[in-house]
Parts: structure tokens; C-alpha cells; sequence
């Protein structure tokens, strides 16, 4: 079966490359200022290496988080100058999903897998048989499958 099918094509960015991007460049310039800072202006309390971590910590997660509003505002800049095209689309009609199974079920049993036209999924079971669940093997003393007397 073809039919027409109306699309729009634009170009979308990818979110983790530019999320990754800012939190490098967020922990470069935490590098940076680390290396800039006199020690001496730093209070008591806090050595470089507390400061750095501090500094890699915010700034790491302030360029994450610039990063995925970049990609925000591509994508929403992306969207307005989307195009739409109206393309030929072939449409496959898949089987069942009910057939497929009961034929998969029918390969791994070793059966020769129903035809669908011939018969139903859903037909009742033919035999009694087949109907009941099967009980315990009695063994000679007729104590069942458990064993006990």
C-alpha cells in the first residue's frame, strides 16, 4: 500500500556532546582561576586544594548546565526554520502479533509452525487432553509426586 506522508526535516543538536563540552570548559576555567588565585587571599579555613574542588564543583556543573541551554536554544531556533516535505511512504502490514507468537512457540516445540489462514489463535482447544493440567507422576506407593507417606 503507498500513500503520501507529510514530514519535517531540521537539524536537531546533541545534547550530551554540548552538556560535555560545558563542563569541560566550566572545570578549564576552575583550572584556570585555581592557578590565578593568590594563596594568601584565601581564608584560613580553606587550603588551594579545598578551593580548587569548590571552584571544579560549581563551575563543572554551571558549564552542564550552559551547555544543555545552548542545545535548548538551537534546537528551539532548529524548529522554527524546520522544513516540510510531503514524501511516498510504503506501508508493510506486519503480522499479528498473536500469530507470530503462537508460531514461534510452535518452532521451539519442534512443531511445524499452523498456517494462520487455516487456523484461529484464539480457537478452543480441541482435546480434553489438552485441557486439563497434567497431575503428578504417582509413583507404586501412590504417594504422588512429593514423596511423602
Amino acid at each position: 500500500m503507498k500513500d503520501q506522508i507529510d514530514v519535517s526535516v531540521r537539524r536537531s543538536p546533541k545534547y550530551a556532546v554540548f552538556m560535555g563540552a560545558g563542563a569541560i570548559l566550566g572545570v578549564l576555567i576552575a583550572g584556570l582561576l585555581t592557578l590565578i588565585v593568590d594563596p594568601s587571599q584565601i581564608p584560613a579555613e580553606y587550603t588551594v586544594a579545598k578551593g580548587a574542588g569548590l571552584l571544579l564543583i560549581f563551575l563543572g556543573v554551571g558549564g552542564l548546565f550552559l551547555g544543555g541551554l545552548i542545545a535548548l536554544l538551537l534546537d528551539w531556533r532548529g524548529r522554527k526554520r524546520a522544513r516540510e516535505y510531503r514524501v511516498e511512504a510504503q506501508i508493510d502490514i506486519v503480522d499479528d502479533p498473536k500469530v507470530v507468537a503462537a508460531r514461534r512457540l510452535a518452532e521451539m516445540r519442534g512443531e511445524t509452525p499452523a498456517d494462520p489462514d487455516v487456523e484461529s489463535v484464539d480457537s478452543p482447544v480441541d482435546s480434553p487432553a489438552e485441557a486439563a493440567p497434567e497431575s503428578p507422576v504417582n509413583d507404586a506407593n501412590g504417594r504422588g509426586d512429593l514423596g511423602r507417606g
